[in-house]
């Protein structure tokens, strides 16, 4: 069985990725440098006040404060130079106490300049990280092109990062192991998409990857323990429960992009919303689980794209600006595609899945990126059929 080298659109080429991403680039870049100047002119609250806020708390040594939502307020409020309610209320710090590492540097910069080094520096990274995917410009600007980098960067979160450590753990599982497990032990930052990979890891008897991840966690853990104190993660453990009642208990924002959001939305949250997000979750995994354990193993590629899009559908906690590893998942189908040749429909339909998140930016529909998902988790199991039908024939 052969395939096509070429695919439609056939003016998606590299050439023309890496001159319109080019271009594209550019126009984010100018919109950082001007958010930049705005933010340092006056209060804009967003997601990185939180950041820039609990990486002060942090310093101060009152860690534990971030996960106060009154105290928080005040701090958020100290660094626009605000009464608290000028800036509507308080934006959750609702990340594990080892992620105050990565934020520490911004403590002593304002919060515009803050925003400029945090983006610069995951933009940096992701674009690292799909080099090692994809090692062509044309792949690196296509992925800092995508819709999901303006999303996160206009909040200012950290969803770059978090794909490129998806990009890392799975581009370097088998060729450099002990560097896949320190990515995925740092993936740790946002414990809710970590469901799935252990057990992927175990079942396909990678215990190197298995072990450094493990021991990176847990001395990332006692790190944080060691600089941020026990109230710390006294204050943490409780407020997982305490923000899933918040997010997840009430009306659900249109920014968390999940199964069980689009449900709790249509139904309401309750048994209704749970039960079909169980169902989902269920049939992405058997689907991944189904692809890692054939034997012969298929394409790593199909194997990396389906389980960084179960890892998103399986957590019911997951928010628009999460949405850059879609990219990542994208690039890895890409690069078999590069190799064995485009699959019918293939380069359009995994355009599609790197655009979804430019709906939410206009129109914030809840219901885009676990459709997005789901395509890449059916293009993912297309690519590793389309292996064995060759190996076959």
């Amino acid at each position: 069985m052969s395939l096509p080298k070429g695919g439609w659109p056939g003016w998606v080429n590299g050439r023309s990725v890496l001159v319109i991403g080019a271009g594209v680039v550019a126009i984010y870049g100018l919109l950082l440098l001007t958010g930049t100047v705005i933010r340092s002119t006056g209060p804009m609250p967003a997601d990185m006040l939180a950041f820039v806020a609990a990486a002060r708390v942090a310093a101060a040594g009152q860690a534990a404060t971030a996960y106060d939502w009154d105290a928080f307020a005040q701090a958020q409020a100290a660094v626009l130079g605000a009464e608290a309610d000028a800036i509507g209320g308080a934006l959750g710090w609702l990340n594990p106490p080892h992620f105050f590492f990565a934020v520490l540097p911004l403590a002593p910069l304002s919060y515009g300049w803050a925003w400029l080094l945090w983006v610069l520096a995951t933009a940096l990274l992701l674009a690292l990280a799909a080099w090692s995917v994809v090692p062509r410009g044309a792949a690196v600007v296509a992925v800092l092109a995508a819709p999901s980098t303006l999303l996160t960067t206009s909040v200012g979160q950290n969803g770059l990062l978090v794909a490129a450590l998806f990009a890392w753990t799975f581009a370097l599982l088998d060729r450099r192991p002990a560097l896949a497990g320190l990515a995925l032990g740092l993936l740790t930052i946002k414990p809710q998409f970590g469901l799935l990979l252990p057990l992927l890891l175990a079942l396909t008897g990678r215990w190197r990857v298995f072990g450094v991840a493990a021991g990176v966690a847990l001395a990332a853990m006692g790190l944080s323990w060691a600089a941020f104190g026990t109230g710390t993660w006294l204050a943490f453990v409780p407020s997982l429960t305490g923000n899933a009642d918040r997010m997840l208990g009430g009306e659900v924002s249109p920014r968390i992009q999940s199964v069980y959001a689009v449900l709790a939305r249509l139904t309401g949250p309750g048994v209704v919303a749970a039960a079909g997000h169980a169902v989902v979750a269920a049939v992405a995994a058997a689907i991944v689980l189904r692809l890692w354990l054939r034997r012969p193993e298929g394409p790593e590629e199909a194997r990396a794209a389906a389980a960084i899009a179960a890892s998103y559908l399986l957590t019911p906690y997951v928010w628009g600006y999460d949405t850059p590893a879609t990219a990542i998942a994208a690039l890895f189908l890409a690069r078999a595609a590069l190799r064995d040749g485009w699959l019918p429909g293939e380069k359009a339909l995994l355009l599609l899945a790197c655009l979804a998140p430019a709906v939410l930016i206009l129109m914030q529909r809840p219901f885009v990126m676990p459709l997005a998902w789901m395509l890449l988790l059916a293009l993912a199991w297309r690519r590793d059929a389309a292996w064995r039908c060759r190996a076959v024939g």
